[in-house]
């Protein structure tokens, strides 16, 4: 399985993915380096925004839709 890049992470989730601290996380949301949102009071961060501050969103994009064409057995992708 693959991730979808609507996939949502918490901010400790996403300290994790980054191998960086929760703390630190936190800080580059309040920046706005990273991009999520806070809905409720906690920070939301998709997989598409982690793609994007690694600086492999659109890599990761095109492997999205490589593995939904694959999934769907559809070659005309």
């Amino acid at each position: 399985m693959f991730t979808p890049p609507d996939e949502i992470y918490s901010a400790r989730d996403a300290a994790e993915f980054l191998r960086k601290s929760e703390r630190q996380v936190q800080r580059y949301l309040k920046s706005g380096k990273l991009k999520g949102t806070r809905p409720n009071g906690s920070w939301q961060i998709t997989a598409l925004a982690l793609w994007k501050y690694q600086g492999i969103e659109q890599e990761m994009t095109d492997l999205w839709i490589k593995y939904c064409c694959r999934m769907a057995q559809n070659d005309d992708c």
